[in-house]
Parts: C-alpha cells; structure tokens; sequence
C-alpha cells in the first residue's frame, strides 16, 4: 500500500545487475514487506542481530543457498561456517600463518559462492547492527561484485553508529548503486490501508499511527479483536531500548516531551526536563538522532511517533511525573517585560494562531515568529504555548 513508485525503483535497479541498493526507513515502515513484494528472484536473506555475531548475516542468509557442483576450492574455507553443507563444499584449505590472508581467502570464498549461484541478490537486513567482520565483508563484496549478483541493504538511520554507506564508496564503474528512502504513509494511504484491514469502518488511524504501517496493521489488529488501541508491543520494546541507550539529559527531555504532547521550544522542553541549558542542545541532538523526538517547525519538538507516548509515560516513574507535572503546572518566574512586537505574537498566538499564520498577519518570517514565542514565553514564565490561551 503506497509503495507502487519504490517497488518500480527498486525492481529496475535490480533487473540491471551488478548493484548496491541501500533502503532506510524506521521500524515497522516496510522494508522488509517491500523485499516479500519484489518480482525479482531469487534473493538469498540474512539479518543482523543486536547481538552482533561475526559474518552472522551472511552465514544466515548462505545457509539458505543451494550449492551447485564443482566449486571452486577456496570455497572449502567456508566448511566450518556451513557444517550441514560441508559435503557438498570442497576440502577445507590448510590453515595459513597471517590472519590478514586468511580473512582475505574467507572473503574470496563468500564472493566465490555468490558467483556459482548467479543470478542471485544477497539482502542484508538492519545493517545499523552489523558487526565489525560482517561491515567488511560487506564493503569488499560491494567492490567485487559478479556480473548478475546484486546487494541490498536496509537500515534505519536513527540506530546507525557507523556510515552505512561505506559499501558505496570506491565502486567500480560498472558496479551501479542505488538509494530508497521509506516515509511513513500519508493520510489518504493511512485510510486506504485501514480500510483494507477493517472493511466497513472509516476510522482516521493516521493522527495514532503517524502511518506507520506496522502500527496501523496492529492497531485494526486491536480494534478487529474488541480491544482499546495502544502502543503494540513489539514497538513498546523498542522505545524502552532506546530510553535504556540514551544519556540522562537526553531522556528527561523525552520523557518532558511525552508529558507535554505538544511540540515546544527547546528552552521550554529544558525547563520542564530540568535540564541545564549547556546540556539541553546535546541531549536533544541525540534524541532526534535516535528517532524520539522531531522538529516538527522550526524550534518546536515533540515525539516522533504518536503511540510512543505511551509507552514513554508507562515508563516514567510516578515521582518523576509528579516533578515534570509541577514545572509544567507552576513555572518559573518571570525574567522580563514584553517588547510591544512580542506582545503583538503573544496576542496572536494566545487566539490560536499557528506561527505561519501570525507571520502573515504581521508580515514577519516564521522563524522571527518563532523566536518571539519563545522569548515571551521565557519572559512571561511560561513553558508551552497552550498556557498562553489560559493566562
């Protein structure tokens, strides 16, 4: 659903052998569905691990392959990874004195068996997890690519700690490559989806959901079985891993986040944290980098995913909440008079005015308007743009 231009990307690169195809997109946004829907076969599958296992992606995926006869005999160094295909693999080599050598004939082996197995495309799967060993193989395999093997590899930008496009660099010129981006569904595909999953409703699952397929799959999921909607808990424990991973400035201006739902400033999201201005800037660099939170305008930030909420204030412990409560419900003291042009936003904004629409009211720019708003509510004590409505 809503994949029709990345599925025609994807298969018309892959229908010119040799390439590289990267496709990013958060958890649950598709990737794997997008690989079930190719026309292009076959495909040898292996996935990273949070674990990390050396070469475990690859020996997954081979593990699935089907040898042919007569193999070339560097093949054999691949014996003791391939136990179940050992007697259909040539004589393990004699063990060689440098370890630089020898990774280089396991390397030879892998891109050896790829090459008796053509056509074929080798997909690795959440490569911001892959290990060390596995990385370079990866690049080397990149680089020395046969005639008709292709190489695919999915990801997700928030979990990266490396440059996963590392495999791209230095490709021979007939090695082509290619690069998918997968956003969340928009709203008419939201409810084109829901309403394949739930026929005979007309429920709008997009402001839950952010379009998220995985997440409007289980929510119907939820609603076809009777019960209220919630965070699913696969995507629940993955908010908790990135909460545990995250440093403490960082996840208090998440947790203030979950507790304001709404998009505020940063000097705003810091108050209510409780968190020193010169940590502030790091904390959210890394939240957003990790997928928490987003600047949804320019200056205001709110969690990423709407369900994630959820899962964020089950985590928060009760006293914790009650300090996030008592810095949103009693802020600071005022710190100055309003200039008349901040009084003229304060003005707007309290009627409900987004910054836009006061930007064209006062023929000012929206990041002027937005710097106004934040210092209004820093002068006035304030650390959301709701309070103004109510003060």
């Amino acid at each position: 659903m809503g994949r029709e231009r990345e599925l025609r990307q994807l298969t018309d690169a892959l229908t010119r052998p040799p390439v590289v195809v990267l496709i990013e997109g958060e958890a649950g946004v598709g990737k794997t569905r997008l690989l079930h829907e190719l026309a292009v076969r076959p495909m040898l599958v292996g996935n990273c691990h949070p674990m990390r296992f050396p070469y475990g992606p690859i020996v997954e995926a081979l593990r699935h392959a089907c040898p042919p006869a007569h193999l070339n005999p560097v093949t054999g160094a691949l014996r003791p990874f391939l136990p179940e295909y050992a007697h259909l693999l040539p004589p393990t080599p004699p063990p060689l004195q440098d370890p630089q050598v020898e990774r280089h004939r396991l390397f030879r082996a892998v891109l050896s068996l790829l090459d008796s197995l053509q056509p074929i495309t080798l997909v690795v799967e959440d490569v911001h997890w892959v290990d060390g060993d596995t990385r370079e193989l990866l690049s080397f395999l990149a680089r020395c690519l046969p005639d008709t093997v292709n190489l695919v590899l999915t990801y997700r930008a928030e979990e990266l700690c490396h440059p996963v496009a590392e495999p791209l660099a230095h490709l021979p010129p007939h090695i082509d490559h290619a690069e998918l981006a997968l956003a969340p569904l928009d709203a008419e595909e939201t409810a084109l989806l829901a309403k394949h999953l739930l026929p005979g409703t007309a429920l709008d699952l997009w402001p839950l959901t952010g379009g998220v397929p995985y997440a409007i799959e289980e929510v119907s999921r939820m609603l076809a079985e009777g019960r209220e909607p919630g965070t699913p808990p696969a995507l629940r424990d993955a908010v908790l891993l990135k909460l545990e991973a995250l440093p403490l400035a960082a996840l208090r201006l998440v947790q203030a986040a979950a507790v304001l739902d709404e998009p505020v400033g940063e000097e705003s999201l810091a108050t209510v944290a409780g968190v020193p201005p010169e940590q502030a800037e790091r904390g959210l660099a890394e939240a957003v980098r990790r997928g928490l939170l987003r600047e949804w305008t320019p200056c205001q930030y709110s969690l990423r995913q709407p369900l994630t909420r959820q899962a964020i204030c089950e985590s928060i412990t009760p006293a914790a909440r009650r300090r996030l409560r008592r810095r949103i419900e009693a802020p600071a003291q005022p710190q100055g008079t309003l200039s008349p042009r901040e009084e003229q936003v304060v003005g707007l904004a309290a009627e409900g005015l987004t910054n836009k629409e006061i930007a064209e009211s006062l023929f000012l720019s929206p990041r002027t308007v937005e710097v106004h708003v934040a210092n209004a509510l820093r002068k006035l004590g304030l650390t959301s743009r709701r309070q103004l409505r109510s003060s």
